[in-house]
């Protein structure tokens, strides 16, 4: 079930139910209850409360237990919640028996992303991106709409034979409509490819800003070339990567792009969906990795990005990572920060909103540029 736009409203009230599978400890559980709940907050969702459910033996019906679904359904009656957020991805079957027996609506953490995306989308080649995402998410839980309603007539004129069922027509529609999307799609790739390569006619060496999301990248793309992209302090704020020139010091010039951020377990449709987007890192010639640093768990959002990255197999370009938020680190979180420092990574401590002038990160994006092949360009 997508959330429908307008049942996003503050009226929505969220009982969060994290599981041990992907959060085997208290520490962790709470580290993933708060993106959960910040995503929740990013469509306007109000979290009223959350549990912790220790997974022993998988059940294929309920998938946590008969007395933890007897716990989940007190603990929404007595929070007044309308709705069961899950920390991990669902079945439809799962999904469609808890709502029978809860008696309220079940999505898990991935629908939760796809409307943030759904709505976050401007532009016609992201609104594309995630409609897509969107029609391969529900086509395996169109069933939970028609279940109960009757077939069709239809066939030859005057038969009385039974006709497609409602569920295989829409299914077939679904299926059309992927297609035609995939080929926009494909079509935008296409001019996106085009522009990219006129770019590099002219030589300019290729920069993706790439990091977890709400991590300050397109924040920095303003501050270093005044790009005036939207920075808001919300996750996935930006979806449509935005290519900018900037100057550095020593007079040369590059191309710097911000793009989606990153986060743990993301949605494979909007991986798949996304591959253009995230194409600006495959190809770019040096990353600048945004970390914030003021995060508890920065060295997970550090691991997910990796991750992400390897799976691009872009992670062993030139990189240089921005420590960013550094004001906002604390006494707690500092020796981590230290410790990152001399992991052999090249990295430079800053505050993208409150330091006065970005010299000092534009100086070590060009020292990064001479060690880069003789012609400045990636091989």
């Amino acid at each position: 079930m997508i959330l429908k736009q307008e049942d996003v409203f503050s009226t929505v009230r969220a009982l969060l139910a994290v599981t041990s599978d992907s959060a085997p400890d208290r520490k962790s559980a709470e580290r993933t209850r708060d993106e959960l709940s910040s995503l929740c907050d990013t469509l306007g969702i109000r979290t009223c409360g959350w549990d912790f459910y220790n997974i022993r033996t998988f059940n294929s019906a309920t998938y946590i237990g008969t007395g933890q679904v007897e716990r989940l359904a007190y603990l929404a009656d007595e929070n007044g919640c309308n709705l069961i957020v899950f920390n991990n991805g669902i079945s439809p079957r799962i999904q469609r028996n808890l709502e029978e027996i809860l008696g309220i609506a079940v999505v898990d953490r991935q629908e939760i992303i796809l409307q943030i995306f759904a709505e976050r989308a401007t532009t016609r080649e992201a609104r594309l991106q995630v409609e897509l995402a969107q029609l391969q998410y529900s086509l395996p839980r169109l069933k939970r709409k028609w279940a109960d309603l009757s077939q069709q007539r239809g066939g030859v004129k005057g038969a009385k034979g039974a006709g497609e069922k409602q569920l295989e027509l829409d299914r077939r529609r679904a299926q059309e409509r992927i297609v035609r999307l995939k080929r926009e799609i494909a079509d935008i790739a296409k001019s996106r490819d085009v522009q990219r390569r006129n770019r590099n006619q002219k030589n300019l060496t290729n920069i993706a800003i790439v990091g977890y999301t709400n991590s300050g990248k397109s924040s920095l793309l303003n501050r270093i070339s005044d790009a005036g992209v939207l920075a808001e302090d919300k996750l996935f704020a930006t979806l449509d990567p935005t290519t900018r020139r900037v100057h550095l010091p020593d007079g040369r010039t590059v191309l710097c792009t911000d793009t989606v951020g990153f986060v743990s377990d993301l949605p494979h449709e909007l991986v798949d969906a996304f591959k253009s987007t995230l194409e600006e890192a495959v190809l770019a010639d040096v990353l600048l990795i945004v970390l914030d640093v003021s995060r508890a768990d920065f060295m997970m959002c550090w691991e997910t990005t990796r991750s992400v990255l390897d799976d691009l197999k872009a992670f062993e370009k030139p990189r240089l990572v921005v420590l960013n938020k550094m004001d906002l680190v604390t006494k707690e979180t500092l020796f981590a920060v230290n410790s990152f420092c001399l992991s052999g990574e090249r990295c430079i401590k800053l505050s993208v909103k409150e330091d006065p002038d970005m010299s000092v990160l534009l100086g070590e994006i060009s020292k990064l540029l001479d060690e880069l092949p003789a012609d400045g360009m990636v091989q």
